[in-house]
């Protein structure tokens, strides 16, 4: 009785000791790359993982997307994809006449919309996501491994049609993902 009482005791000095420690651990490149490793297609590489408002987020590619995901730790201190499932990607590799590729998804349960791509022009320097709901200007780039990546995160559902617009510096557009501009 002795054994199992000290067994027991030993156990949950170990728990107490490793879950608060896996708690203090960020997300690597080996996290992201172990929560995919059962994928049908296996990542090839990681761009990226960073707290971005409150939220680890993580871009990484496959040999036919880039995908956006975010993680968070489960009770164990252990990192998981949130919902099991990215939350955006496109399409890779770009084609050759491509100035940014470009996906929009969003999380039902939560009411938020993601809009979500990788910039290839270089001329780009700035994003505006336009939608029946309005014109979100302040679009954030997201630059890592010499790739350009955008990611806005919106409350609600997505309006469609979508319009993606990339701007030189001297604010001359260069791509609008829709022929003309509905929403002007």
């Amino acid at each position: 009785m002795k054994k199992i009482i000290l067994g027991i005791v030993f156990t949950l000095i170990i728990c107490s000791l490793i879950i608060p420690y896996n708690h203090l651990q960020q997300p690597t490149e080996k996290d992201v790359l172990h929560l995919t490793k059962n994928w049908s297609e296996s990542v090839e590489e990681v761009y990226f993982i960073k707290e971005i408002d409150e939220r680890w987020l993580t871009i990484f590619r496959t040999s036919q997307s880039t995908s956006v995901a975010e993680l968070k730790q489960n009770w164990f201190g252990t990192w998981i994809l949130s919902d099991g499932n990215t939350l955006s990607s496109t399409y890779y590799p770009p084609l050759e006449d491509d100035q940014i590729t470009w996906s929009a998804s969003g999380k039902s349960k939560e009411n938020i919309s993601y809009y979500f791509g990788e910039v290839i022009d270089p001329e780009i320097v700035k994003i505006t996501v336009e939608t029946q709901k309005g014109i979100f200007e302040n679009v954030p780039f997201i630059e890592s491994a010499g790739q350009r990546f955008f990611l806005k995160r919106e409350e609600g559902s997505i309006f469609l049609p979508v319009n993606i617009c990339g701007f030189s510096n001297s604010g001359e557009l260069i791509y609008s993902s829709v022929k003309k501009i509905p929403f002007k």
